[in-house]
């Protein structure tokens, strides 16, 4: 019973958690706003969200507490725009498609209707708590949703809205508050007069975010809208028509005073500073979008400049398709770092077979049943070896083998034997560095920081203009080109690696005798050089990795000769050697990379279930915090 219980658990909580995570888009905020004869306005809202959540608390405000009564009237700010109550409110709720909002959504008829529950810790899903808060009232409505939309549609009246002068009727009205915490995507608001009327009485403005517009929709409609509403962003409509149209309205509502030409003088200044504020904006936008030109002209020169001091290659003397010749100023290995700026397991086979070419080992075959051939190999001497070859030439017969000698099955063992791969892992990195500082002395590199330096310098400069859009609050998308270009260029800088006069030189003339012996078995046997250089070729096609379409290839070559043509027999022709030292010094690299990674889990400790210590388990990153770091 206990692990079917658990079993449940699993397969529930999940669920439940997500559930319980509160996660959602405040997509929309419709207002459709009726101003009705007796001087009341009917609101109905629209507010949809996105996501995951457990309900909604709307505070509806009739009255602003900043606002205080003046004599006369103070057409700017004045208490006299509020409301004196609240009244008749529903609240119904659906879930629907994004793509359904709209104006037309307001009067959709399958909306299920909250009932008004009295207890908030007794309310349930589909119902709502009303409570009392100063000047208003708090709504609180469930409706559960999981990754879904919903559209609450909250239904009320406003008491003595309307404002009336000797010469005018006006509603000057906050339909968007302050207490707002999410980002409102989209707010759209429509006020309908009791009648049509004329353009010297209806006039409208809008105030809180000047990215807003406020236009009419007809002779008795208008409509504002804004985009991307901050938290704690408010938006007020303020419009006034025929004093006709309303009749029964309180003493208190009314100014007494010729407001019509008032008001327009207060809009106008309104108006002024509003679109000083725009041109100022317009001119920080002109401003910044310049000097987003100016960056994006100095980056592009610089980074040409760049590409032609630091990046693009010296040309070479060297113009020839094939190159036969050796270059003596270095080891095999180091041609290795030459080609491909770093040390492949070729390096080593390479360097293997150079200290058998130079008799400095000695190979045999070991004569054995099975299909699959094993070599021998024997130090002779260390006569002129250099550091990086002697310190081979100790992990290959010191460590790996005994008595001077070790075979390629030792060698394969060697690296994962859970007892020396850490010592094949030690002396293979240890070789790694010496070939490095070898290839590092011959200068075939440049080594230049201005680049980098200049990239940083840049992408500075880049993070400043972001900063100005963010501060003067500008939106143009040039900003992000800047951004993103000097990202770019900052991760080219990086890869920079430009050769050296010489590097460039060596590297052109190693080309072409990798192209060589490519097409080694394409030259007549008349044009190949003499053959007791082929054994020295070989050494070199194992760093270029061609060893086996070059050996096979010089293996044709001499099948072509006459018998006696040649004085020595390069004998490891016949046993692929070269082929076979490759293989098996890549094959123990390889191993032992796996070995190592194998044996750090397996002597890792165990997990605890219990939560009293242990090794990690896997599959990290779903608790709280993180974050990272990185070198500069």
């Amino acid at each position: 019973m206990k692990k079917i219980c658990f079993l449940l658990c699993c397969l529930l909580l999940p669920h439940l958690v997500s559930a319980s995570t509160v996660n959602y888009d405040f997509d929309s905020f419709y207002v459709d706003a009726d101003i009705l004869e007796n001087g009341d306005m009917h609101v109905r809202e629209l507010i949809v969200l996105d996501g995951t959540f457990h309900g909604y608390i709307r505070d509806l405000v009739y009255e602003n507490s900043r606002l205080a009564y003046n004599e006369p009237v103070n057409l700017t700010s004045d208490a006299i725009y509020n409301a004196t109550n609240i009244k008749d409110i529903t609240i119904k709720a659906k879930k629907i498609t994004l793509n359904d909002v709209s104006f037309d959504l307001i009067d959709d008829e399958d909306y299920t209707i909250l009932t008004r529950n009295y207890y908030k810790e007794e309310a349930q899903n589909g119902e709502y708590v009303e409570s009392s808060i100063q000047s208003g009232k708090s709504l609180q409505m469930f409706y559960e949703s999981e990754n879904e939309t919903v559209a609450f549609l909250i239904e009320y009246t406003l008491q003595d809205v309307v404002v009336l002068h000797n010469d005018i009727a006006e509603v000057y009205w906050t339909f968007v508050g302050n207490g707002f915490e999410e980002t409102i995507a989209d707010v759209q608001i429509r006020v309908t007069l009791p009648k049509e009327d004329a353009p010297e009485h209806f006039r409208i403005w809008a105030h809180g975010d000047i990215t807003g517009n406020i236009e009419f929709l007809d002779n008795q409609t208008l409509l504002a809208s804004i985009k991307k509403v901050s938290p704690g962003t408010e938006i007020d409509i303020r419009t006034t028509f025929n004093k006709d149209f309303v009749s029964d309205i309180s003493l208190s509502k009314q100014s007494g005073i010729d407001a019509f030409d008032k008001i327009i003088t207060v809009e106008e200044e309104r108006a002024r500073v509003a679109n000083e504020q725009r041109e100022q904006a317009r001119f920080i936008r002109q401003i910044i979008e310049i000097i987003c030109y100016i960056y994006i002209g100095l980056l592009i020169i610089w980074w040409i400049y760049v590409y032609t001091r630091f990046d693009k290659e010296y040309k070479s003397d060297f113009k020839e398709e094939y190159y036969r010749d050796f270059i003596e100023d270095y080891n095999v290995e180091v041609v290795d770092f030459l080609m491909n700026n770093t040390i492949t397991p070729n390096a080593m086979s390479a360097s293997i077979l150079n200290l058998i070419y130079k008799k400095n080992i000695q190979v045999t075959e070991i004569s054995s049943k099975k299909k699959k051939k094993d070599y021998e190999f024997t130090l002779l001497n260390r006569e002129k070896v250099n550091d990086t070859e002697d310190v081979l030439l100790d992990f290959l017969f010191e460590k790996v083998g005994k008595n001077g000698k070790f075979t390629t099955k030792e060698l394969a063992a060697y690296a994962k034997n859970p007892k020396t791969f850490t010592t094949f892992e030690n002396s293979y990195n240890n070789w790694l560095r010496c070939v490095k500082k070898d290839a590092e002395r011959q200068n075939f590199f440049e080594k230049n920081g201005l680049p980098i330096i200049s990239a940083i310098f840049f992408l500075l400069i880049a993070l400043f203009i972001i900063l100005a859009t963010i501060y003067f609050n500008v939106d143009t998308w040039m900003s992000l080109v800047v951004m993103a270009i000097s990202i770019v260029f900052l991760i080219y800088t990086f890869l920079i690696k430009k050769r050296t006069k010489k590097g460039q030189e060596d590297y052109v003339r190693w080309k072409s005798f990798k192209h060589f012996l490519e097409d080694f078995g394409r030259f007549d046997i008349k044009e190949l050089p003499e053959i007791a250089l082929w054994e020295r070729y070989l050494v070199y096609a194992t760093v270029f990795g061609l060893a086996d379409k070059v050996e096979k290839a010089m293996n044709v070559k001499i099948s072509e000769l006459p018998a006696g043509a040649y004085a020595v027999y390069p004998t490891w022709l016949d046993f692929h050697i070269a082929y076979m030292i490759h293989h098996s010094v890549a094959t123990s690299v390889m191993e032992n990379r796996t070995a190592v990674a194998n044996s750090r889990i397996a002597n890792s400790a165990n997990s605890s279930g219990s939560g009293f210590g242990g090794g990690f388990s896997s599959g990290g990153g779903f608790g709280g915090g993180g974050g990272g770091g990185h070198g500069f």
